[in-house]
C-alpha cells in the first residue's frame, strides 16, 4: 500500500466515521457531502452510508462489499468494474450510473431509481442538457433484490441475472439484448417496448408481466413462465414445440454472434441441413448460411434475414411474412408456393465496422429463383434481381418492384394489381 493510497483511505474511513455518528444522533456527527469524490480503485466493506450524497463520484474498479447505500444519492456515478457484492442501494438516487461490468451479485436495489440522468453541460454561457442513461452492460446481478426499481430506458446488454429478483420492476424500453435471466422472478414487471434479443430465459417467470411491444428474437420461451404475461405487439417465436437441441443450439450460438460483433458464439452454417416445417418466427439469422438447405413450409414470419445465403435451398411453402430479407441471396431457390406478404427484400445499407453507413448497397437476389404461385403481396422488392426468375401464377399484388431486375422472369400469369412497376 503506497503513501498516497494509505492516505486517501484514512482521509475516507474519516469522513466515513463523521458520517456514521451523523446517522447515529452522535456527537461531531456530519452528513457525508462528498460530489465527484474519487475512490478508484480503493476497498472496503461493510460501511454504513446510508443517505449520504456522492454525486458524480468515481468508485471504477474499487470494492465497496458488504456496504449500506441504501437512500444514497448516486447521481451519475462513474462504477465501472466496482465490485458491489451483497451491497444495499435500497431507494437510491442512481439515475444516469455507469455500473458497466460491475458486480452486484446478491445486491439489493429494490426500489432503486436507474433512470436516465440529465447533466448540465456549460460551453462559455451556453447551456446544453445531456441525457445520460444508466448502464449495466456486462454486469452481474445474480441473486441480486431489485423489486419495483425503476430501470427504465437502461443499459443491461448482456448482464448476468440469474435467480434475481426483478418483481414489479419498471423496464420500459430497457436493452436486455444477450442478457440471462435464467430463473429471474420478474412477476409484473413493467417491459413495454424492451428488447431481449438473445436473451436467456429458461426458468425465469414472466407472470402479468408487460410485454407490449417487447422484441424477443432468438429467445426460447419453452422453459420460461410466460401465463398471464401480455405480449400485444411483441416480436416473439409463438410456436410452442422447441427446436430440435442441434438447430437451437447453432441458434444460440448464432444469437451470441451477432451480439458480440463476432467477438464470440460462432456464425450460423446451416447449409444441406432439413429444416423442414420448424418454427423460426421473430429469430435474427442475418448473415447465417442455409445454402442447399431444406426450408420447406418452415415459418419464418417476421425474421430478421438479412444478408442470408439460401441459394439452391430449397423452401417449397416457407412462410416469410413481414420478414427482412435485404441483401439475402435466394440464387436459384425454389420457393414454390411461399408466402412472402409484406417481406421487405429492398438492398440493405453496408456499414463500416464502427457502424457508419458506407454509401454503398447490397441487392437481394432471387436470380432464377422459383417463385409460381407465391404470395407477394405487398411487399418491399425494390431493386430485387429477379432475372430469370420463374413468377408464374404469383400473386404481387401492391407490391413494390421499382428499379427490379424482371429481365427474361416469367411474368405472364402473374397477379400484378396494384403493383408499383416504375420508378
Amino acid at each position: 500500500m503506497d503513501a498516497t493510497y494509505r492516505a486517501r483511505h484514512l482521509n475516507a474511513l474519516n469522513l466515513f466515521s463523521q458520517h456514521d455518528a451523523f446517522l447515529g444522533g452522535r456527537p461531531n456527527g456530519k452528513r457525508l457531502v462528498l460530489k465527484e469524490a474519487n475512490f478508484s480503485g480503493m476497498k472496503f466493506a461493510g460501511v454504513n452510508l446510508r443517505e449520504a450524497i456522492l454525486s458524480g463520484s468515481n468508485f471504477s474498479e474499487a470494492q465497496f462489499i458488504d456496504m449500506n447505500f441504501s437512500m444514497a444519492d448516486l447521481f451519475c456515478v462513474n462504477a465501472v468494474g466496482c465490485d458491489f457484492t451483497r451491497t444495499s442501494f435500497d431507494r437510491a438516487d442512481l439515475r444516469g450510473a455507469n455500473l458497466m461490468r460491475a458486480q452486484l451479485v446478491k445486491a439489493v436495489l429494490t426500489k432503486a431509481d436507474l433512470r436516465a440522468g440529465q447533466i448540465v453541460q456549460w460551453t462559455g454561457s451556453e447551456k446544453t442538457v445531456v441525457e445520460q442513461k444508466a448502464q449495466l452492460s456486462d454486469a452481474r446481478l445474480d441473486n441480486a433484490r431489485a423489486a419495483e426499481a425503476d430501470l427504465t430506458g437502461a443499459d443491461m446488454a448482456r448482464a448476468s441475472m440469474v435467480g434475481a429478483d426483478l418483481s414489479g420492476a419498471a423496464m420500459y424500453s430497457v436493452n436486455l439484448t444477450g442478457a440471462n435471466l435464467a430463473d429471474a422472478v420478474l412477476v409484473g414487471a413493467k417491459l413495454k417496448d424492451a428488447v431481449l434479443n438473445g436473451a436467456q430465459v429458461a426458468g425465469a417467470d414472466f407472470a402479468n408481466c408487460d410485454l407490449r411491444g417487447a422484441v424477443l428474437r432468438n429467445v426460447d420461451l419453452t422453459h420460461a413462465k410466460i401465463d398471464q404475461a401480455n405480449l400485444v405487439g411483441a416480436v416473439y417465436r409463438s410456436g410452442k414445440s422447441a427446436l430440435p437441441p442441434n438447430v437451437a443450439e447453432m441458434v444460440a450460438a448464432h444469437s451470441a454472434w451477432i451480439t458480440s460483433g463476432g467477438a464470440g458464439g460462432a456464425r450460423g452454417i446451416f447449409d444441406g441441413m432439413n429444416l423442414q416445417g420448424l418454427d423460426l418466427s421473430a429469430s435474427d439469422l442475418s448473415g447465417a448460411s442455409f445454402k442447399g438447405a431444406d426450408l420447406s413450409h418452415a415459418i419464418l414470419s417476421d425474421a430478421w434475414l438479412t444478408l442470408c445465403d439460401f441459394s439452391g435451398a430449397r423452401m417449397e411453402g416457407v412462410v416469410f411474412d413481414l420478414a427482412n430479407l435485404g441483401g439475402a441471396n435466394l440464387l436459384k431457390a425454389d420457393l414454390s408456393n411461399a408466402k412472402l406478404r409484406g417481406a421487405k427484400l429492398q438492398p440493405i445499407d453496408l456499414r463500416s465496422a464502427d457502424g457508419k453507413k458506407t454509401g454503398r448497397s447490397w441487392a437481394t437476389s432471387l436470380e432464377g429463383a422459383v417463385l409460381r404461385g407465391a404470395d407477394i403481396r405487398s411487399a418491399d422488392i425494390r431493386g430485387v434481381n429477379l432475372s430469370g426468375a420463374d413468377l408464374a401464377g404469383a400473386n404481387l399484388s401492391d407490391a413494390d418492384l421499382r428499379d427490379a431486375n424482371i429481365a427474361d422472369a416469367r411474368t405472364e400469369t402473374a397477379i400484378l394489381i396494384g403493383a408499383r412497376l416504375q420508378h
